[in-house]
C-alpha cells in the first residue's frame, strides 16, 4: 500500500480529472436546479459546486481503480487455482494409470508363467534379476 504510482498512472488521471470532474460538476448543477433556462446561469452555480464535484470524482476514480485491482487480482487466483486443480487432476489419473498398467503386466505376467506350466517348462529355475 506505501507503493508511489506510476507515471502511466499520474498521467492518466490528469487526463481523465478535468474531464470528470466538468461532468460531475455539470450532472450536480443539473441535479440541484432542474430546467436552467440557459446554461451561463448554469456556470454561475457551478462554482461553488466544483468543490463537491472534485470530492465525488475522486472518491469514484478510487473505487473504480480498486474495484479494477481487485478484480484482475480475483481472476489471476482463480487461474492460479484451475492450474492447480488440472495438475492435480492430471498426477491423479497418471498414478491411476500407472497402477492399472502394473495390475495388466502382472495380470500377462501371471497368465504367462501359467502356460509355460501347463506346457511343461521350469519356470522357477530361471535365475531373476534384482530390482
Amino acid at each position: 500500500m506505501g507503493e508511489w504510482p506510476s507515471p502511466r498512472w499520474v498521467r492518466r488521471h490528469a487526463l481523465f480529472a478535468p474531464v470528470g470532474i466538468c461532468v460531475i460538476t455539470a450532472l450536480l448543477v443539473f441535479l440541484s436546479e432542474p430546467g436552467q433556462p440557459d446554461w451561463r446561469t448554469g456556470l454561475k452555480s457551478a462554482g461553488p459546486t466544483v468543490h463537491l464535484g472534485i470530492l465525488i470524482y475522486a472518491t469514484i476514480s478510487v473505487l473504480v481503480e480498486r474495484v479494477t485491482r481487485m478484480w484482475f487480482w480475483a481472476l489471476d487466483q482463480r487461474r492460479q487455482w484451475r492450474e492447480k486443480w488440472k495438475a492435480e487432476i492430471r498426477e491423479e489419473v497418471l498414478e491411476e494409470g500407472i497402477e492399472q498398467g502394473r495390475a495388466e503386466a502382472d495380470r500377462e505376467f501371471k497368465e504367462w508363467l501359467e502356460r509355460a506350466r501347463r506346457m511343461g517348462l521350469d519356470v522357477d529355475s530361471v535365475p531373476r534379476e534384482q530390482d
